[in-house]
């Protein structure tokens, strides 16, 4: 019974860890590689665009390989990721002094990532309920 219990708990955890690294990893892949590291904020609509590109596909893959890994629905573990997200969050918005963009912008970018984070663990609870649907 024990084992069974830090069995869940290494999963959750793991899930957590490794659904922040997909949505660090991708934001920055995105960010620095795809869009060249050029701010956002004032830039063209493309460049707008691309980005919230990248935050929602970031957090929705992040929240769904969360979902997938982690002992609980994949609601709950995606709402893991959001811890360390948040500290990630509250850097970037209060002490990291390199953006130019005012401060509701990255706030509202950093509330997509997370948003977009959540709902890829519902979409992990749906493609996993209608397998289940299916294969019965």
């Amino acid at each position: 019974m024990r084992s069974a219990f830090t069995v869940r708990v290494m999963r959750d955890l793991g899930a957590m860890a490794i659904g922040y690294a997909v949505i660090a990893l991708l934001t920055s892949a995105g960010f620095n590689g795809f869009l060249g590291g050029r701010p956002l904020y004032g830039g063209s609509p493309f460049d707008l665009a691309a980005g919230m590109m990248v935050a929602i596909l970031s957090g929705l893959a992040g929240g769904c390989v969360a979902g997938f890994i982690g002992a609980e629905r994949g609601t709950i573990n995606a709402a893991f990721v959001l811890v360390p997200l948040m500290g990630d969050t509250i850097y970037v918005l209060f002490f990291f002094k390199k953006s130019t963009a005012p401060f509701w912008f990255d706030a509202m970018a950093s509330a997509t990532l997370m948003l977009c984070t959540v709902l890829g663990g519902i979409l992990r609870e749906r493609i996993a309920s209608s397998r289940k649907t299916i294969t019965v």
